[in-house]
């Protein structure tokens, strides 16, 4: 079995994940380092002590970021042999359920938004109820590609919904690395205190396909996030599809506690 050959300590941003952890900031740039071959698959990572000399952080933050590329399926462990890199993160990208504005900051910071193209729309009796107004209200429209920060690969499509009085934050915008919905607060002064998140199956259509490199009629994984102010006034509304093949929701449950007996 291979083994990383020892190498020199590396510089390490603590600051370089913004609003995440240091052990999540660690764990994107191991990710990163068996993306390049740094680490290369199926050869064994530098011990604990070792890899926190290397990048000049705890044991402790170590482990928590392994145990992150472990639940993502990217490494192993066994005693006596050490850890092990299973697969590339490219290939086996998983996205974890967002519950919670914290986390929706934390998986924002890890991805960027690509802005396609922007028009108004009025909405129809159909655009209507999935964007919950009333017909013929007006409503700019964003199509943006999302992707990894560390990876040009498309991972999902999503549309953009404001309110045309607050489309302003838009123009001139091809990158983003911000929520759209904190660009409105910093602009117009209102407080976004509510997201209402709805998962259904989908369908990507042709523009959606191409823009993933995905088949037309392939099933997606929708998730529609409604932003409302402090009065509950709608004042966004994403839709973001996520092709199948590529993600999945994982989610990990105790039935007793670890101390409990059988």
């Amino acid at each position: 079995m291979a083994t990383t050959p020892p190498s020199s300590p590396v510089a390490f941003d603590a600051y370089s994940g913004g609003r995440q952890p240091l052990y999540a900031t660690l764990a994107r740039t191991l990710k990163h380092d068996i993306e390049t071959d740094r680490y290369p698959v199926g050869s064994t990572l530098p011990t604990e002590g070792e890899l926190a000399l290397r990048y000049s952080v705890s044991r402790h933050t170590v482990r928590q970021a392994l145990r992150e590329l472990k639940d993502e399926g990217i490494i192993s462990s066994r005693p006596g042999v050490g850890t092990r890199v299973r697969a590339r993160p490219q290939s086996l990208r998983f996205f974890s359920g967002i519950n919670s504005v914290s986390e929706l900051l934390q998986f924002v910071d890890a991805t960027e938004m690509h802005v396609q193209s922007q028009r108004e729309i009025v909405a129809d009796e159909a655009w209507a109820a999935q964007l919950h107004c009333l017909p013929g209200q007006v409503w700019t429209e964003a199509n943006i590609v999302r992707t990894f920060v560390d990876s040009p690969t498309p991972m999902s499509y999503l549309q953009v919904y404001l309110r045309p009085e607050f489309a302003e934050v838009l123009h001139g915008i091809k990158v983003l690395r911000k929520p759209i919905y904190t660009l409105v607060e910093a602009r117009y002064g209102i407080r976004i205190v509510e997201v209402q998140q709805e998962i259904t199956a989908a369908n990507l259509d042709e523009p959606m396909a191409r823009a993933l490199h995905a088949k037309e009629g392939q099933a997606a994984l929708r998730i529609t996030r409604y932003y409302l102010d402090r009065a509950g006034q709608l004042v966004q509304v994403g839709l973001g599809h996520y092709p199948s093949g590529t993600y999945t929701q994982s989610s990990r449950f105790r039935a007793h506690a670890a101390d409990d007996d059988e």
